[in-house]
């Protein structure tokens, strides 16, 4: 609007000139005058020095979710009758990137109409199966049901907040949707089972079709079942009877009678100031038309959280570590992101219980000269490997010989585990398997800086090897945190049940996503069951407190809060602690 109002103040034979004089138009002779008309001339100059958007900018102003545009755009998106003849207009995934940004837009790009793809079939699927029809009065009727998609009693926005600074679209948007769940039991427990940040879509049908209508199957979609809007949510909760969002925990889910359920939504708020910008414009409201709404399965219903992530990633000013920077663009030699050629190395490690004697360490080094210090040989173990010199330079014969001979000694020193308490519990849990050398071999390359990938068929030890890497870097990095991913669900919770037979303290412990149903153990790992678990500790040490001070006879009701019991230890416990022991001699008495 600036830059418009700029060049308002001069005339048009000059707006000639300026264009003429940056090469937009051929310049005129003295006494011609312009035929253009000034309009061009200003959107020409306007359009010529007006601040365009940055690729970054442009990627936050886009909606995540897919709409009607792109899901039935068979030049993004091809239908599963594409013969592959012709070339579609997509970014590939080459073995060389040039930059960190460029890898990811690639991702971002592909991941998203991959999934669109994915989304256009359960859309089809669900619509079919609904059989929508156009009544008398020639509103939508439908002639049948579908498991993952209802038809919507009430639509209605209940919040719009202010956008954030810097920013053109709001903040958060929301919105209830209200259903009639006249199902099946255990469908309709499906539907009521909707978790937050699941995600739904919201559709708009206009049929043409009259009751009784056969669909063509092989025909047009779109003008089968007259779909006309299509627009993502993402759900928080499922209202109460009293309008609140329920919110998932431990405790049980309030009942809800009748089969009226209303859910609560955040809506694209990119996507939403596009469609409120056109409905000032003149076209219809959007969100005033939706009358259908589909979930997903929740295995194929990620990807709104992969497309943030990347997003966020390109956002942030995160960093790669140098060893791993050429790798991921596709230059350089993949093997010097191994530990044995990076100069970080760590030369001293707590292998914790990884060895189950000193035979077992002299065992799993059978080409390297290991040193036992000290007279106490019982695990565990603490090894100093030498750190090789990883420079290019030729030495000598002799100091070559000698360096090599140095570099095969293995110096293991045992330590002892500070004690954890007098119970049975406080005892540290022991690992039982007796690791090969190869496998020895992949756990310090998983404990060194750099990037391990642990191969092989099944039943060779894979899973344990991870699980004994984990166990070690929580041991020997106590302020480091270890995010552990997987493929799926059943994966993760194998890891996971190996992870609890290790020494490692169970309030550390914390398992995300879903599945967590499948673990075998009555211990509730999720967000709530961890503060579940400090509560309990915290009642479980408080009474341990009560029995000390029933054994020093002291008065008064220490065990009460966490604040009582820490005076009770400074004023009652470290006092006598403190105090010289009355030591008295014992005379023997003989009588004769």
């Amino acid at each position: 609007m600036s830059l418009t109002k700029h060049f308002e103040m001069i005339s048009t034979q000059q707006l000639h000139e300026v264009a003429a004089a940056i090469n937009l138009l051929p310049s005129l002779s003295e006494e011609e005058e312009t035929t253009l008309e000034r309009s061009f001339l200003l959107n020409l100059l306007v359009s010529r020095h007006e601040r365009r958007p940055s690729q970054i900018q442009a990627l936050n102003e886009t909606p995540l979710y897919p709409t009607e545009e792109i899901l039935w755009d068979e030049n993004i998106v091809p239908t599963q009758y594409y013969s592959g003849e012709g070339c579609l207009a997509l970014p590939k995934l080459n073995l060389q990137f040039l930059t960190l940004h460029d890898y990811l837009l690639r991702n971002f790009n592909l991941f998203r109409l991959e999934s669109t793809y994915e989304i256009r079939q359960d859309i089809e699927d669900a619509l079919y199966r609904m059989k929508p029809w156009q009544a008398e009065d020639g509103s939508p009727y439908f002639g049948g049901w579908a498991r993952m998609a209802q038809p919507i009693t009430a639509f209605s926005v209940v919040e719009v907040s202010k956008p954030n600074i810097g920013e053109n679209h709001p903040s958060q948007v929301k919105a209830d949707v209200t259903l009639t769940l006249n199902l099946r039991r255990n469908i309709k427990s499906e539907w009521e089972g909707l978790r937050k940040h699941d995600v739904a879509f919201l559709i708009t049908v206009y049929p043409k079709l009259k009751i009784g209508t056969r669909f063509d199957f092989k025909g047009d979609f779109v003008e089968n079942v007259g779909i006309v809007y299509v627009r993502g949510c993402e759900i928080e909760g499922m209202l109460d009877n009293d309008g609140k969002v329920i919110e998932e925990g431990p405790e049980p889910k309030p009942e809800i009678h009748g089969s009226f359920r209303t859910f609560r939504v955040w809506l694209d708020s990119n996507q939403y100031q596009r469609d409120m910008s056109a409905t000032a414009e003149g076209d219809e409201d959007v969100y005033e038309s939706f009358n259908i709404m589909m979930r997903r399965k929740p295995k194929e219903n990620n990807f709104k959280a992969v497309l943030e992530t990347i997003r966020d990633l390109m956002n942030t000013d995160w960093v790669v570590p140098d060893w791993l920077h050429d790798i991921i663009l596709g230059y350089g030699d993949p093997g010097a992101a191994h530990y044995s050629r990076l100069p970080n190395q760590v030369a001293t490690l707590d292998w914790n219980d990884t060895f189950l004697n000193v035979d077992h360490v002299k065992a799993s080094f059978p080409n390297n000269e290991v040193n036992c210090t000290g007279s106490n040989v019982m695990p565990p173990y603490k090894l100093t490997f030498p750190i090789k010199n990883v420079s290019r330079k030729r030495k000598r014969d002799e100091k070559k010989k000698e360096e090599e001979k140095q570099d095969k000694k293995i110096e293991v020193m045992a330590h002892v585990i500070p004690n954890r308490g007098p119970y049975p519990y406080n005892q540290p849990k022991k690992n039982t398997i007796q690791f090969t050398p190869t496998q020895i071999e992949a756990i310090r390359a998983g404990m060194q800086p750099g990037l391990t990938m642990v191969v092989g068929p099944p039943g060779t030890g894979k899973t344990d090897v991870a699980v004994q890497v984990i166990s070690n870097i929580y041991h020997n990095f106590p302020d480091q945190r270890t995010l552990i991913v997987t493929h799926s669900n059943q994966a993760l919770n194998q890891l996971f049940e190996k992870i609890m037979a290790l020494d490692i303290d169970e309030r550390h412990l914390l398992r995300l996503g879903h599945g967590e149903e499948g673990l075998e153990t009555e211990k509730d790992f999720s967000r709530y069951g961890r503060v579940n678990y400090v509560l309990g500790q915290r009642l479980e040490l408080l009474q341990e407190v009560e029995r000390l001070q029933e054994s020093l006879s002291v008065s008064g009701d220490v065990a009460y809060t966490c604040e009582t019991a820490s005076h009770f230890f400074l004023y009652q416990v470290q006092s006598r602690l403190s105090q010289k022991p009355d030591i008295r001699p014992i005379v023997r008495v003989d009588c004769i």
